[in-house]
């Protein structure tokens, strides 16, 4: 029914009771639940991990295979009590990613590592670095006066420093679980928006780039006992178009006994690639690493892990009911309803599992939430637009799935874990590729997999820089060993007929 509705009882903005509704907000960030377990059993994906990861030099030669510490966290872990957290919060064992990764950084190198979104490295780099803490506060013989991290951890989104963060709580046992030992002596605190930042101790700092700037200009932290820098999403902070300059600018902050000191470490599903195919480190990268020794640990991503599937709409006509926005719906309703059928869920609730719908604008994320919940499915949306509180609440009930899914910008695409996520659908595809892998990197967190489905438009198709990026979604989907549509090889085929392998 492509006629515009009829509303008859419009709401009147003006006369939204707000202060009530910010009250409510406020109330359910309060009493979100707290995740108990960090992490889902995946043998197949820890499996893929051991037989392809590469551990290689800075002199790209290739480190031995032995060069790994124990899977077995009993002996593998330096301090009982992280060991005794960890199994509390189900992580039984480090996969290959976590181990080596450890081991680098134990031994003083600096790191680079590229492995795929939902492998493991969060805990990666939170493992080393509480022990690094534990270390350096036997080692001190003075308390400093202000906060001083030791380390200093930095993402690219406050959603993505709050998760990582409450991570870190969760193995240091303070949260309010049984079973767990808190470790008082490891002080983390965060500096982002809406967070009030602790002028006490403060051991591991968790920030953004506005705010730890902000913080740093007024005083209230130094970093003269800085013995660690660990970026998370690093190449979106190593970036000169994103946070890249802002990185150079702490680093010139630095003294030069601590730059001579400092460990750099680099976590990241995707990096920046030379012609041959190889890492290209940035400038930033390369002040940060110095002249000191360092190494890359690589794992790629595991073919057929995420289902891919790409749709294309049919060319628009003068029939109303063939505009882009119309089909494109349609077909999004089409793939709810299925997945619907195929848990053996309703409408309402519950769900088995939820879905996380990709736009590319702040109105279409409120458009597509209007009409999904104008048919009565269970979607909220997630966008810049909404408070950190919002966003917070949205993120916890998808988590708990006592929403079907979320209508989301970029905002959702890096390093948020969410694990009910097993479906997600690209209604519009971003102009940087990488973004797209991050995108559906939602549905493969801690060890699962899932689908992804794009849909693709006449326009897209014919747009020369669009074009472009369908083109390295082909190529991709190929290197994933994922089943392409005979009308995308066609199309391929046209605009590359010299690279097409017949055979």
């Amino acid at each position: 029914n492509v006629e515009a509705p009829v509303i008859e009882n419009p709401v009147a903005i003006e006369q939204l009771d707000q202060f009530s509704y910010r009250k409510n907000c406020g109330t359910l960030f309060k009493n979100r639940d707290t995740v108990a377990s960090a992490k889902v059993n995946c043998d197949l994906l820890d499996e893929f991990c051991e037989q392809n990861i590469v551990v290689l030099n800075d002199d790209c030669s290739q480190v031995s295979d032995d060069y790994d510490i124990d899977r077995d966290l009993k002996t593998s872990i330096t301090d009982d009590r992280l060991t005794q957290n960890l199994l509390r919060v189900n992580i039984k064992s480090l996969n290959a990613i976590q181990r080596k990764s450890v081991r680098v950084i134990r031994d003083g190198f600096g790191l680079l590592v590229e492995a795929p979104t939902g492998i493991g490295k969060t805990y990666a780099f939170l493992i080393p670095a509480i022990e690094k803490v534990i270390e350096e506060k036997r080692n001190r013989s003075f308390e400093p006066k202000k906060p001083a991290p030791i380390v200093l951890i930095i993402a690219n989104t406050g959603t993505l420093v709050k998760q990582v963060y409450d991570r870190c709580e969760l193995i240091l046992g303070l949260k309010c679980m049984d079973g767990v030992e808190p470790m008082h002596d490891v002080k983390i605190d965060m500096l982002i928006a809406e967070h009030h930042f602790t002028r006490d101790a403060c051991d591991i700092a968790f920030a953004t780039m506005g705010k730890l700037k902000a913080t740093i200009e007024a005083g209230d932290v130094i970093l003269d006992n800085l013995k660690m820098i660990i970026l998370d999403e690093a190449d979106k902070m190593i970036d000169p178009m994103a946070f890249g300059m802002d990185i150079d600018n702490i680093m010139n902050k630095l003294s030069e006994e601590v730059k001579e000191n400092l460990q750099a470490c680099f976590f990241s599903a995707t990096y920046p690639r030379d012609s041959d195919g190889s890492i290209a480190l940035s400038t930033i990268q390369t002040k940060m690493l110095g002249d000191k020794p360092w190494k890359l640990v690589y794992c790629p991503r595991m073919p057929g892990y995420i289902t891919q599937k790409v749709i294309r709409l049919p060319r628009p006509t003068k029939d109303i009911a063939s505009h882009d926005w119309i089909v494109k719906m349609n077909v999004i309703r089409s793939l709810i309803d299925k997945d619907l059928r195929e848990t053996g869920c309703q409408k309402e609730g519950p769900y088995e599992q939820t879905i996380a719908i990709f736009c590319e604008t702040v109105g279409r994320v409120a458009q597509v939430a209007t009409a999904l919940r104008l048919l009565g499915y269970n979607f909220s949306p997630l966008c810049r637009l909404l408070t950190k509180q919002q966003q917070a609440v949205t993120v916890n009930d998808l988590e708990f799935k006592r929403i079907h899914g979320v209508i989301c910008t970029n905002i959702m695409s890096r390093g948020i874990d969410v694990s009910s996520i097993k479906h997600t659908i690209i209604m519009e595809m971003s102009s940087d590729f990488d973004t797209y892998k991050h995108r559906i990197g939602r549905v493969g967190r801690d060890g699962n997999g899932g689908n992804a489905t794009v849909l693709i438009d006449h326009n897209t198709l014919m747009n020369g820089r669009s074009a472009a990026i369908i083109d390295q979604l082909y190529t991709f989907m190929n290197q994933s060993e994922q089943e392409i549509p005979e009308w995308l090889e066609q199309w391929f085929r046209s605009r590359h007929p010299q690279d097409f392998d017949y055979a």
